[in-house]
């Protein structure tokens, strides 16, 4: 069960016959010259540089020069948006006359380095969010972008000059040009991840925060959604190790009771962390999220809970789940009546944590890859326990997967009842590679 690359999207290292692309210098910003760009695409790209002549058995270099260059456009920070829609020059093929009309929405990092010498992981890239407007019977498309305005954005751009400045750290960075050491503002919440459109709304997500509602007609952000707030959750279904007590032991409390006022009130951290995938059920007219606790990202157990809303955004029903492994989950998957939840283990690294504690390092550093055990562990968790309580597995064992994975991201699930006994077969499709 091993994940092989087929394919390199950026050489590892560029032919020896050919002398290795020079990147452009880099752009130069005056706060005096800022100027509001409505009506551009804020993308531009440099002059390209004098072709070389090359003989025909070198060929294939220009395709890793060319994926060089594509990889660095990539991560071009936009400095303009684009508050009004203009039409998108159709440049090559045509768009099937049968296409569906109606408009994509598409959030991304879009600023990754600021005007004081700071660059930041394109993880903590502050949201983008484009939208194109199909009008499939003409053939038509326009196009609108413009940034989030989290907080994070707030704090960091000078709204009346332009200039970005950043102050937070974010989990995946490090500052030059801002505070380093005692910097405690780690949660940054640019909603650069996904976008949900329910109930008529539209909203941008993060991992790890609140949604931020958007005006899906002109791109404004109407402001931060307390989606799941201070709910009344029921107790997990816990873990019991065979030996008459449960995992939840009396130390592992007393740690958390500890890291709790530290996590939440010195780093801002959201008790329950949203995962910014959501699901859609289609079937029940359903959208599920899934939350798991601060806290235990720096303790050996994970607490994950799953809500199921209507299109009103009611809570039909939530439950908690609480397993005995340090896991670390960025997507999962939902059939009729589990969740899927793809356990990619890590552990607490203490060299990584007192070098991001001291600014020198990403605070992500305090974690790293656990490879102590050979297989990955797949749990089914039950949606409906109460429906049908003999008819499940136990969800607390869970079914290893020969292989130590990496499982990112999920594209769909489905289950089928296989006979009379009522034997389940359930089919994932999923992103993953091996680190064995």
């Amino acid at each position: 069960m091993l994940a092989k690359a087929c394919h390199h999207l950026l050489p590892i290292k560029l032919p020896a016959t050919t002398s290795p692309p020079k990147l452009p210098p880099p752009t130069t910003y005056n706060p005096s010259q800022h100027t509001t760009i409505s009506r551009a695409i804020s993308i531009t790209a440099p002059a390209p540089a004098p072709r070389k002549t090359v003989q025909d058995t070198n060929a294939p270099q220009d395709d890793a020069v060319t994926a060089f260059w594509d990889y660095q456009f990539l991560f071009v920070s936009q400095r303009a948006e684009t508050a009004e829609p203009i039409p998108i020059r159709l440049v090559d093929g045509a768009l099937p006359s049968d296409f569906p009309s109606g408009t994509y929405y598409l959030t991304g990092p879009g600023l990754f380095s600021d005007d004081h010498g700071s660059t930041v992981h394109p993880l903590d890239g502050h949201g983008y969010l484009r939208s194109f407007k199909i009008d499939g019977s003409s053939g038509k498309v326009e196009f609108m972008a413009r940034y989030i305005e989290t907080e994070a954005q707030a704090e960091e751009r000078d709204p009346a000059t332009g200039e970005w400045r950043f102050t937070h750290r974010g989990p995946f960075s490090v500052l030059k040009g801002g505070k380093m050491v005692g910097n405690t503002k780690v949660m940054k919440n640019v909603a650069n991840t996904s976008v949900l459109q329910w109930g008529g709304r539209l909203f941008c997500l993060w991992e790890g925060g609140d949604p931020y509602e958007i005006d899906a007609r002109t791109l404004g952000t109407l402001g931060k959604f307390n989606l799941v707030g201070d709910r009344n959750i029921p107790p997990p279904a816990e873990y019991d190790d065979g030996r008459g007590r449960l995992f939840h032991a009396d130390f592992l409390k007393l740690a958390a009771n500890i890291l709790k006022p530290i996590l939440y009130g010195v780093f801002k951290m959201s008790p329950k962390r949203l995962l910014s995938h959501y699901k859609i059920d289609v079937k029940r007219n359903r959208l599920l999220i899934m939350s798991c606790n601060a806290e235990d990202m720096l303790l050996p157990r994970s607490n994950f809970t799953f809500y199921e809303f209507d299109s009103n955004f009611k809570l039909l029903q939530s439950q908690e789940f609480s397993i005995p492994d340090h896991l670390m989950i960025h997507d999962w998957a939902f059939t009729d009546s589990q969740y899927i939840l793809f356990g990619n283990r890590i552990k607490l690294d203490v060299a990584g944590s007192m070098a991001a504690v001291c600014g020198l390092s990403p605070m992500i550093s305090a974690l790293s890859l656990n490879p102590n055990k050979p297989t990955s562990p797949i749990y089914l968790l039950p949606r409906f326990p109460n429906a049908q309580p003999n008819r499940f597995r136990d969800w607390r064992i869970p079914i290893e997967a020969p292989s130590q994975m990496w499982v990112l991201h999920v594209g769909n699930a489905f289950e089928e009842r296989e006979d009379d006994n009522g034997n389940l077969h359930i089919q994932i499709q999923a992103s993953g590679c091996s680190y064995h």
